[in-house]
């Protein structure tokens, strides 16, 4: 059996189960230790992606971490995926919860600034990229 791992592992699992209600949900933090490249991902994954989170590489506010927006943007756009994308973010977490999510540390000086600023960055990245976000 395929690894889930990776998005062709992905694809390649939903094509051997073959039911019509199976579905890819990605993550561009994930995407961004697993994959070779986020075009090489978000291609493999096109004909069952249903549903994307946005996250920075270090959980953090878009923009200010490691991840190139350009290319996971570009990405996208490419394979004309019109599904939901998602600002998925550890910036207020319950204590309980953190310690089953490894959460160790303040993902932002100030947990506002992934909305306030990290939203903005993502609707511009997307724009320069031909992507609309709500």
């Amino acid at each position: 059996m395929p690894s889930i791992s990776r998005c062709v592992g992905a694809a390649r699992i939903i094509e051997r189960i073959g039911a019509d209600n199976i579905f890819i949900h990605l993550d561009t933090y994930h995407m961004h230790i697993e994959e070779e490249s986020f075009a090489a991902g978000f291609e493999a994954a096109a004909p069952f992606l249903g549903y994307v989170h946005v996250s920075e590489a270090n959980r953090g506010v878009p923009g200010r971490g490691m991840l190139n927006w350009a290319a996971c943007m570009k990405a996208i756009a490419d394979i004309g995926y019109e599904g939901p994308i998602t600002l998925e973010s550890m910036n207020h977490v319950d204590v309980d919860i953190a310690g089953g999510l490894a959460v160790w540390r303040p993902v932002a000086e100030d947990p506002r600034d992934v909305i306030e600023v990290g939203l903005p960055f993502l609707r511009e990245e997307a724009k320069k990229a031909g992507l609309t976000l709500g």
